[in-house]
């Protein structure tokens, strides 16, 4: 008993003494030290196993501020893959690891990758083709990443864990964070809908668009999960996640997500399944708590499609791009302008140019039918591989909800330009994961 006590205090006291060092830089120097140790620590347990990388990045990939202005102000996204690379990389030469690549992807992101790079010859603004071929590289290194670093049905499972927890965490974090110092009520809350919830970094559209995408992870959560009192979180989650979507007052959300019930509800009813009562009983709830403000932005919405979008100068404007992105297409039908470069060309059509809110007219516009068609195949493989194990007793319900969420982010990005948002690829490389390894009985 002596010598286990021994070896315990032999093994906690380096911690405490490190612990102590720490307190005191952090209190005479500065509070950025332990920033700085958790920093330094992260990147050796990434060097020492490459899947403690990934699931950073999916961590991040998957919070209410993941992707947007300040990680890619300061590359922080980037940095991380590409340590997390070079560690998958390190075990490949140490024999305890191999790169597999995605057979029904490879061949149409080679195609995609490559003439988005030959595109850069037509591309009037350098900057911004340079800027998204940054993100398409990090894109398709998370795809490989993620599908080479989880394999079983276990694995998929645990990711779903962990990209609903972050999600609702850092949305939790932020609701009470846009609460501030005003006095908690019913009124505290009502007001969020003037403001659109978010946080006050992502954009209320990308945080719509990822909500739908995962909203069928979390129900899974809710039937497969054995606890009682993890399901009883999981269902809170759900709750809450769906009730951001409306504070948001993304329109494009709503649809996405509508588009989300409407398809699980004809899965479930057509299967006699009990548990399409899990989405019902949202829906209701979810419907009972909408406010008049939101239905107002609503109406204005459907009054502005109805009179020619002139009650929404929003929409006039999306209205205008879409338009202008069609003719740019129609203009360079096989080549494009250029990656990235729409915003560049949209000028010559309005005065407040940027991108054309539709990432398949984006891609067409900019790319032409070269990078088109490899990209809209890429969607339907996708969404086409979760197929082949939906009859899979261990992978049914993982398959059913990954290939749902794709179809609400497929929904989203109708009304977006966000062909390269990490959470999209990383649901890409599940459905890789569950239709490829566990469709041809390949386990890791």
């Amino acid at each position: 008993m002596f010598l286990g006590a021994a070896r315990y205090n032999h093994k906690l006291l380096p911690i405490a003494i490190l612990a102590c060092i720490t307190i005191g830089l952090t209190v005479f120097i500065s509070p950025l030290i332990p920033v700085i140790i958790a920093a330094v620590a992260l990147i050796l347990l990434i060097i020492k196993d490459y899947r403690i990388g990934t699931l950073t990045v999916v961590i991040l990939a998957f919070t209410n501020v993941g992707g947007q202005l300040i990680f890619e102000a300061y590359h922080i996204f980037l940095l991380i893959i590409m340590l997390t690379a070079l560690s998958l990389i390190l075990a490949v030469l140490r024999g305890v690891a191999t790169i597999r690549g995605i057979k029904e992807f490879n061949i149409l992101l080679a195609i995609f990758g490559t003439w988005s790079f030959l595109s850069g010859i037509l591309a009037i603004n350098h900057i911004l083709w340079f800027g998204m071929i940054e993100y398409m590289i990090r894109a398709f290194i998370v795809l490989y990443l993620v599908y080479n670093s989880f394999s079983t049905v276990e694995e998929v499972f645990r990711l779903f864990k962990i990209i609903v927890f972050s999600m609702f965490l850092s949305s939790l974090i932020t609701f009470f964070v846009m609460v501030g110092n005003i006095t908690f009520s019913a009124e505290t809350i009502i007001s969020l809908f003037t403001t659109r919830f978010a946080g006050t970094i992502v954009d209320p559209n990308f945080y719509a668009m990822t909500i739908a995408g995962i909203i069928p992870l979390a129900f899974v959560l809710i039937t497969e999960e054995k606890n009682s009192i993890l399901k009883g979180f999981w269902i809170l989650g759900v709750f809450f996640l769906l009730l951001t979507i409306i504070f948001s007052q993304s329109r494009a959300g709503i649809v996405a997500i509508s588009m989300v019930f409407v398809y699980s509800l004809y899965y479930l009813l057509r299967r006699k399944r009990v548990e399409v009562l899990f989405f019902i009983i949202p829906i209701i709830v979810v419907l009972i708590l909408i406010p008049p403000a939101f239905w107002f932005r609503m109406s204005v919405f459907v009054e502005s499609l109805a009179s020619g979008a002139r009650a929404d100068t929003s929409v006039v404007h999306r209205l205008l791009l879409l338009r202008s992105a069609l003719d740019v297409f129609l203009k360079n039908p096989i080549f494009g302008v250029g990656l990235g470069n729409f915003e560049a060309i949209a000028g010559r059509y309005t005065i407040n140019p940027m991108v054309c809110h539709n990432t398949y007219l984006e891609i067409a516009s900019t790319l032409g039918l070269l990078g088109f068609i490899p990209f809209i195949l890429i969607l339907y493989r996708g969404f086409a591989l979760p197929g082949k194990v939906m009859q899979h007793p261990a992978a049914r319900e993982l398959a059913w909800a990954v290939r749902t969420g794709l179809l609400g982010m497929y929904v989203a990005i109708f009304f977006l330009s966000v062909p390269f948002k990490l959470d999209l690829w990383i649901l890409l490389s599940m459905a890789a994961i569950l239709g490829r390894k566990i469709g041809s009985g390949k386990q890791a």
